[in-house]
């Protein structure tokens, strides 16, 4: 694990990483408001801006406390609780109009929770090789 977290880099990854999350944090909550028409605009930067700090505020205490294993195990589990609940909405709403009627819905399910795991591990190799770069380019 010492080829992550370079001195120099070290706040950067942590809020970088933070960003991406909180990216896809919001895309939760407007997939949430698409579908459930419960938040507003505001409601949505606010979660997001809190969001942002909540997560930047665990992470360099999972750094900092528990190693940078950890915090590599943190990250995943994040990405699948946000993917897994991305999925289960957009399998709920959005997949059941995009295929047909004839699909149960166990197998559209099967579809959207796939889907978004493989986008969740790609999401988590990107992290990774930001945890691993040495120079901002």
């Amino acid at each position: 694990m010492d080829i992550f977290f370079s001195d120099s880099l070290y706040n950067t990854k942590v809020f970088l990483i933070s960003s991406i999350l909180t990216i896809i944090f919001f895309l939760l909550l407007l997939t949430r408001k698409i579908y459930k028409k419960k938040l507003t605009i505001s409601n949505l930067s606010i979660y997001s801006s809190l969001f942002l700090l909540l997560i930047t505020f665990a992470s360099l205490l999972v750094v900092n406390f528990f190693g940078k294993f950890t915090y590599v195990l943190f990250i995943a589990a994040t990405i699948t609780v946000i993917y897994s609940e991305i999925s289960f909405l957009l399998g709920k709403y959005f997949f059941p109009n995009f295929v047909s009627e004839n699909v149960s819905k166990e197998i559209i399910y099967m579809f959207s929770f796939i889907v978004f795991i493989n986008a969740g591990y790609f999401t988590f190799m990107l992290i990774l090789d930001i945890l691993k770069a040495e120079t901002y380019i």
